[in-house]
């Protein structure tokens, strides 16, 4: 064997090995005369049959066979257990047959466990779903399917300035834009005025600390990278809120009422809050658009500052390709 072929078999070796096993059955059942069980295996498969007879008694026979009759392994008299695996030489239908004749009824169980030949055929769906007696023939396919979700959190925020009234002289409103990002399943916000968001950072920050500590962010599998973030996410923590000090009515809208709310007119708001310093609130609707913190202050002299923080979870769907198996019907 030449170097180069010696490297590709220990590569190709070292693919598979890498693969891990994984489960495809575990059953047990009473046995009386025939049992039959059927799985879809893909081509290269190393399959993991595990037979145990739980009773004391014997199986006359097991078998593994490819669909339509082609016997991999035969065993017969088995009063103990068996174990082996065997390779599968072409996607398709094979059976796990059980036979007993006599008038002692048997228990046994037996396990399948699957190791694939590589990435490719990694994701198969070992199910067979229809009576393979009445539509014999089949056909694979491969199709795309949801096999998870990747979650995020995306920061957002601003600021921006609501003008005093200047004694009646100018409209005391203001708005801020945002857009959620897409495939946002909740998010979290905070409002605070003027220097009340530094104190407000602070404090969360130590209370998230207390969090990590604990452990608890572990089973999420997102580490937050703050306590409005971790907030979002639906953690358990209390967020600062105040209403001493400078102030402002806000209320959350789409284009339309955000313009009915700076004539001073009837609107309709997902939120409306008067008098805060600072407001956390996490929000499950809406989840997708632009839209906007409509601002109010009752200020008439200074202008007032104010910082909007946004986080948005974000679930992204994760897709594979899963190779199947589909009855031929006439």
């Amino acid at each position: 064997m030449s170097k180069i072929a010696a490297f590709l078999f220990f590569f190709s070796t070292g693919l598979q090995a890498q693969q891990a096993p994984t489960f495809v059955a575990d059953q047990t059942f009473r046995l009386d005369g025939i049992s039959e069980y059927v799985y879809a295996f893909a081509e290269g498969d190393q399959v993991q049959l595990y037979v145990q007879e739980l009773s004391g008694k014997k199986i006359r026979s097991v078998e593994f066979s490819q669909h339509p009759d082609y016997p991999l392994l035969r065993a017969y008299d088995l009063d103990s257990i068996l174990q082996k695996t065997i390779t599968i030489p072409q996607t398709g239908i094979y059976l796990l047959r059980f036979q007993e004749v006599g008038i002692n009824r048997k228990i046994c169980r037996f396990t399948l466990h699957r190791t694939p030949a590589g990435p490719e055929s990694a994701r198969m769906n070992t199910r067979v779903g229809w009576d393979i007696h009445e539509f014999p023939e089949f056909r694979a396919g491969k199709r795309s399917i949801q096999t998870g979700k990747k979650t995020e959190v995306i920061s957002l925020g601003g600021q921006v300035t609501v003008a005093a009234s200047k004694f009646y002289t100018k409209k005391p409103v203001n708005a801020y834009q945002f857009t959620l990002p897409p495939n946002t399943v909740q998010w979290a916000y905070r409002i605070a005025v003027g220097q009340a968001v530094a104190d407000a950072r602070r404090q969360d920050a130590d209370k998230l600390k207390t969090v990590l500590q604990s452990g608890a962010v572990k089973i999420m599998g997102v580490q937050p990278e703050t306590a409005l973030a971790a907030f979002a996410l639906g953690m358990a923590i209390d967020m600062t809120v105040s209403t001493s000090g400078e102030d402002v009515e806000y209320a959350l809208v789409d284009w339309n009422n955000w313009q009915q709310f700076a004539k001073y007119e009837n609107y309709n708001a997902y939120v409306n809050q008067g008098g805060v310093s600072v407001d956390v609130q996490r929000r499950y609707s809406p989840l997708q658009g632009t839209y906007y913190f409509a601002l109010k202050s009752n200020n008439w002299v200074d202008d007032i500052n104010l910082t909007i923080d946004i986080e948005a979870v974000t679930e992204v769907p994760i897709y594979e390709t899963e190779i199947y198996l589909e009855p031929v019907k006439p």
